[in-house]
C-alpha cells in the first residue's frame, strides 16, 4: 500500500473541535505518543492520525468523530475549502473538492454522483485501508459541515450512508446529521436534494476562484513530485514493522524493490533534498516510538527489528530522538 497521508490543518481543526467540547487535547497528543511538531508539517501519516483518534476515543468516548467537526472552519483545507466557498453553487464546490481531493488526503477519493434517482457525494476508501469508525465519522461530519457553510438555512441533506455498524450512541448522529441514516451501507455517502445543487452561493467570488484553483493545481503538482519519496518511505516502514530484523533493509534491497539502480535511487532522493540514510533514520525513529508505546516488546527485540547491532546502540539513538531512554518513554506514555 502506498504511504497514506492526511492534511495536518484538517487534523488541527479536529483537535480544535475536541477542545471546544472541553477535551484536553494536549493530553490526547501526549497519550498518543506524538510530538506537537508534526502539526507544523503539511501532512501527517495515517498511523499518527489513527493513534490520535483512537487515543481520544479511549479517553473521552466514541463521540470523537462527531465532536471533532466543531473545529472545521472555511480554511481548514487551505485553498481547496476557500475555492469551494468561492464557487458559484454547491455543485461546482463539491466538484472542486473531488478534483483536488488528493490535497486533503489519499485515504479516500470523493465524487459527486448525479442520476435520475437523485444525487450523492460519495467516498471511496483507498483499497487495502480500513478506517477506524472515528475517522469515517469525522470524514462524513466534515463534508456535512462544509455543505452547511454554503447553505446554512437549507435542508439540503436527505440521507447519510454509513458503511459501518450502527453505534450505541446513534442519537448523537441523528441530532447532527438531521437526516435518515443508512447503517451498514455499501459506501459512505451524503445524499443531497438535486435542486439545491444549483442554488447560487452567498459566498461566491468568481474573481478569486481562478487564483485559488491555480493554488490547488500547484499543490497537486507538489504532491505528485514527492510521491516517489513517500513510496520509499512506505517501503522502509513496511520492512521495519513486518520483517522484524530478518532482513537488513539496505539500499540495494530498496532499489531492487523499485526495479531501479542504486545510483538512480540516490539521484531521485537527492532531487527531493534527502538521502537514503536520512529516510532510514526518520522511519526508524517513527517505528521505534510506536513499538515502545504500543507493544510490550523488549528493548533488545525492538533494537533487532530496527537493524541495530544491540540494545545499547538503539537506546542511545532513541535518547537522541526523544531526550529520554526507551524505558522512560514507555513509562511516561503508558
Amino acid at each position: 500500500m502506498a504511504n497514506i497521508y492526511v492534511l495536518s490543518s484538517w487534523i488541527t481543526s479536529c483537535l480544535n473541535g475536541l477542545n471546544l467540547s472541553g477535551w484536553n487535547t494536549d493530553e490526547i497528543v501526549k497519550r498518543a505518543g506524538l510530538n506537537k511538531d508534526i502539526f507544523e508539517q503539511i501532512y501527517i501519516n495515517n498511523g499518527q492520525v489513527f493513534d490520535l483518534f483512537n487515543t481520544a476515543e479511549s479517553l473521552y468516548g466514541p463521540s470523537v468523530g462527531i465532536d471533532a467537526r466543531k473545529g472545521i472552519v472555511p480554511n481548514s483545507f487551505g485553498p481547496v475549502s476557500l475555492a469551494f466557498l468561492a464557487s458559484r453553487n454547491l455543485r461546482d464546490g463539491l466538484n472542486i473538492i473531488s478534483k483536488y481531493n488528493a490535497i486533503i488526503t489519499n485515504c479516500y477519493s470523493s465524487q459527486l454522483i448525479e442520476t435520475k434517482q437523485g444525487c450523492r457525494f460519495e467516498f471511496n476508501i483507498t483499497p487495502g485501508l480500513t478506517l477506524p469508525s472515528t475517522i469515517s465519522d469525522v470524514m462524513i461530519a466534515t463534508v456535512i459541515r462544509t455543505i452547511r457553510f454554503v447553505q446554512p438555512t437549507k435542508s439540503t441533506i436527505v440521507q447519510v450512508d454509513m458503511a459501518r455498524p450502527r453505534p450505541d450512541n446513534v442519537l448523537l448522529y441523528e441530532a447532527y446529521f438531521k437526516a435518515p441514516i443508512q447503517w451498514n451501507a455499501q459506501r459512505f455517502a451524503v445524499h443531497i436534494k438535486p435542486d439545491h445543487l444549483s442554488i447560487p452561493s452567498m459566498h461566491a467570488l468568481p474573481e478569486l476562484l481562478d487564483n485559488l484553483e491555480n493554488q490547488c493545481t500547484e499543490r497537486l503538482e507538489n504532491i505528485a513530485a514527492s510521491s516517489f519519496l513517500n513510496a520509499v518511505r512506505g517501503c522502509l516502514y513496511r520492512h521495519y514493522t513486518t520483517n522484524a530484523g530478518d532482513q537488513i533493509c539496505a539500499i540495494d534491497h530498496v532499489s531492487e524493490t523499485f526495479n531501479i539502480s542504486i545510483r538512480t535511487l540516490q539521484r531521485r532522493l537527492q532531487d527531493e533534498n534527502t538521502t537514503f540514510k536520512q529516510l532510514q533514520e526518520e522511519v526508524k525513529q517513527s517505528v521505534a516510538q510506536r513499538y515502545i508505546k504500543n507493544t510490550s516488546y523488549s528493548i533488545t527485540y525492538i533494537a533487532h527489528a530496527l537493524g541495530f547491532s544491540d540494545a545499547g546502540n538503539f537506546s542511545r539513538a532513541f535518547k537522541r530522538w526523544y531526550n529520554c531512554s526507551p524505558n522512560q518513554y514507555r513509562s511516561q506514555t503508558n
